[in-house]
């Protein structure tokens, strides 16, 4: 392997709840029902437009109101965006790591650019992404494979020796759509069978047993 794309929410950070409160605290202001962080894990992981979509009520679910409560929801986050958030355990090791082998690594996430960029930068200072790519509006959503694609041209690396990791099918599907290998993880927000489901090459339940895999 040459290059790693990871995902972020799930897979390097555990950020599940300071999502589910900047979004409970935005449908509360719109007068719905909020959701418990578990119900979080199962909401998040294609954009925030679809999280938004999967938190209201069916009928309430149009594009107007989706629109007005992702507005709500991006002032919420801004306010607490690194509050309750942590590296997973052994993950800062897993990248030191992979820095002395000097593989390439980038973020490719569903995450906005915004909110990607200042999570990286904060919580892993000290480690070099060759690109962070989060959704800005000029590129689909993963799985489409726009962004893995444009990651691994700029960094002149042959989809055969690069790899997405992730935690949802999302990731899985992406690696698959871009020809990369996929590999998913079990600390993150979802279970073995979604990843087998989606054609996982591999599944790891500790960031070191990437290591093995490079």
């Amino acid at each position: 392997m040459k290059a790693i794309l990871f995902d972020l929410d799930g897979t390097l950070l555990n950020t599940l709840s300071s999502i589910s409160t900047a979004f409970n605290q935005a449908l509360e202001q719109m007068g719905y029902p909020q959701h418990s962080t578990e119900q979080y894990r199962y909401f998040i992981g294609d954009g925030v437009f679809q999280c938004a979509r999967r938190c209201l009520p069916v009928k309430e679910a149009n594009k107007a109101t989706i629109a007005r409560l992702v507005e709500l929801e991006r002032i919420e986050y801004q306010k607490s965006w690194h509050q309750q958030v942590q590296p997973y355990d052994g993950v800062a090791d897993l990248l030191v790591e992979i820095g002395k082998r000097k593989l390439s690594t980038a973020v490719l996430t569903n995450k906005d650019q915004q909110a990607a960029e200042q999570c990286v930068q904060r919580f892993f200072p000290s480690h070099e992404f060759s690109h962070i790519l989060g959704y800005d509006g000029t590129r689909p959503h993963k799985p489409d494979p726009t962004g893995g694609n444009w990651i691994l041209e700029k960094l002149g690396i042959d989809e055969k020796h690069a790899m997405m990791v992730g935690d949802t099918a999302v990731d899985i599907l992406t690696g698959k759509a871009c020809k990369m290998r996929a590999v998913g993880v079990l600390w993150g927000f979802r279970e073995a069978a979604e990843l087998n489901e989606a054609g996982a090459d591999h599944i790891i339940q500790q960031p070191c047993e990437l290591l093995a895999l490079l």
